[in-house]
């Protein structure tokens, strides 16, 4: 579902390189290869996703819904043009379309673009997607395209988040929105089970290759790493390369566990979740900022004018951040 193996001659960037040769040695090319592998056998799940129940799911399509809802605040006039970045099923760049943008939608998988341009058919709006494979490490598009970029459930699956944020920025107008997500490290549903305390997986992330090969534990199967953020560490990455984060929030709560026993049902544990994401919502301590999912809206630096009036530009209304 994801990007980072670049298809022509690379920048100076260790992963991008890595992605080019295709070295099974180099971190970064090794998670690609696996995140590409998951998203390529598990394409339909995801497709079905936003219509089953379950906290998870849930999570995920409101998660949709707030994406959509800061698409509207923004208030972009319809002649401006959209990227979604891991575009996956297409549900979201269908529901761009029919608000009368054009999207240019790319993924890595070309199972998901597939899934897109399904999807756009079915909702007669082929003529509004642009539908690709592509690499967000190597963005197909020229300087300063987009006046809104979007990258949900993008940020996770990265070896190299900075050099992907670079090349987000290269290809957003100066002025232009970002609408982005990061993985909350310190979520609730992982502080409160010692198994998912993040000290602990840190541990154990490390632990785990050198009692493989003792014979003390048997190898698992290889799967894609996580990678997750604290909510200053990813306001830190965005600032970093030129954007301005105008406002964030975190939001699901759930699926909860105790060393992998899950003591709720997942209509009683969607209960929970809602009570809680309201509490958030209001700004109550501690669970505003435990959410499993970081939502934030940032926007480019323009350097030629003053960073106060920049929100102003590309928008019809105003944001408040």
């Amino acid at each position: 579902m994801l990007n980072s193996t670049a298809t022509s001659d690379p920048p100076p960037e260790s992963r991008t390189h890595a992605a080019q040769t295709g070295s099974d040695a180099d971190p970064t090319f090794k998670q690609q290869k696996l995140v590409d592998d998951f998203f390529q056998a598990s394409a339909s799940e995801w497709k079905e996703l936003y219509n089953r129940p379950g906290v998870f799911e849930v999570i995920h399509q409101e998660r949709r819904d707030a994406v959509l809802a800061l698409v509207d605040k923004v208030g972009l006039a319809c002649q401006f043009s959209i990227l979604e970045i891991g575009c996956g099923a297409g549900l979201t760049s269908v529901s761009l379309a029919k608000r009368g943008y054009v999207v240019n939608a790319v993924d890595n998988v070309a199972t998901m673009v597939d899934l897109t341009r399904q999807a756009a058919a079915e909702a007669a709006v082929g003529e509004h997607i642009i539908a690709q494979v592509g690499d967000i490490a190597r963005l197909p598009f020229s300087d300063n395209s987009f006046a809104l970029v979007l990258a949900i459930g993008v940020t996770p699956w990265l070896h190299s988040l900075q050099h992907s944020l670079r090349e987000i920025t290269r290809v957003l107008q100066p002025g232009g929105y970002l609408i982005v997500n990061a993985d909350n490290r310190w979520r609730l549903n992982h502080l409160l089970d010692p198994r998912c305390f993040p000290a602990f997986i840190t541990v154990r992330r490390k632990m785990r290759p050198v009692l493989e090969r003792s014979g003390l534990l048997r190898p698992k199967p290889h799967k894609p790493r996580l990678y997750r953020y604290s909510l200053r560490e990813f306001d830190s990455l965005l600032s970093g390369v030129g954007l301005k984060k105008l406002e964030g929030r975190t939001m699901g709560f759930g699926p909860f566990s105790f060393f992998s026993y899950k003591p709720l049902s997942e209509s009683f544990g969607i209960k929970v979740h809602c009570k809680l994401q309201s509490l958030a919502d209001r700004g109550f301590p501690v669970l505003r900022s435990t959410g499993t999912q970081y939502l934030v809206l940032a926007a480019k630096l323009d350097p030629n004018r003053d960073e106060r009036d920049f929100p102003h530009q590309v928008a019809q209304q105003p944001i408040q951040s």
